[in-house]
């Protein structure tokens, strides 16, 4: 026969002795590392979310809703998500932003605030399309 396989002992670096506590028994640690911002990809998926957004309103256009309001406020809502990801991403650590972080900070600010201007741009400046 085998012999019973004893369980092993907790890791200590989660519990603390209990003569430290005047306890009797193994005690759980309480205090926890702090936890990251609310997390690395909430970023992305605002940024995602708004772009999203701007594209379902994008897409409207010609479905029986008014062209020029829709179109116009969808289009700056695709500019306004590029320009809040070249936001958070000269706000945030990399270990932070998420998958808004692909290149160095410089980089993705300059590319995204270009781009961001762009279609800023693009958005005041192109006719809505028209009902026919």
């Amino acid at each position: 026969m085998s012999d019973p396989v004893e369980p092993a002992d907790p890791p200590l670096d989660d519990f603390v002795a209990a003569e430290e506590w005047g306890l009797g028994d193994w005690e759980r640690e309480v205090e926890q590392p702090p936890a990251p911002w609310p997390s690395p990809t909430l970023a992305y998926v605002a940024v995602l979310g708004i772009g999203a957004a701007g594209l379902v309103l994008l897409g409207a256009v010609g479905q029986g809703l008014e062209p020029a309001g829709v179109f116009r406020v969808g289009a700056v809502l695709v500019a306004a998500a590029v320009c809040a990801a070249a936001l958070l991403r000269a706000l945030l650590p990399a270990r932070f932003a998420g998958m808004l972080a692909l290149r160095s900070r410089r980089v993705d600010v300059l590319i995204y605030t270009s781009l961001g201007a762009a279609a800023l741009a693009l958005a005041v400046l192109v006719p809505p399309p028209t009902g026919g």
